[in-house]
């Protein structure tokens, strides 16, 4: 989505980035990564609509007791 101030946010697309194997390995391993490359950002109708770069590092995280509620344990990216 694209961010507007006077009027709604627009889509400008969408990209899929598979991580199976990267949860895979980084619960084998503790810690996996998938290295930084562009995916293809295609509309609705599958038209073209530019490129995205991604990188992700999974990390497992280690269990604590009564920790209470906890969802997930995303980190925003600081690009």
């Amino acid at each position: 989505m694209d961010k507007n101030t006077f009027s709604s946010d627009d889509s400008v697309g969408e990209a899929t980035i598979y991580v199976k194997d990267l949860l895979a390995l980084g619960v084998k391993n503790g810690t996996a990564e998938l290295q930084t490359q562009k995916y293809r950002v295609v509309n609705a109708d599958k038209s073209y609509s530019g490129e995205i770069q991604v990188g992700v590092t999974f990390t497992l995280k280690a269990e604590e007791e009564d920790a209470g509620e906890d969802y997930g344990g995303w980190k925003q990216s600081s690009v």
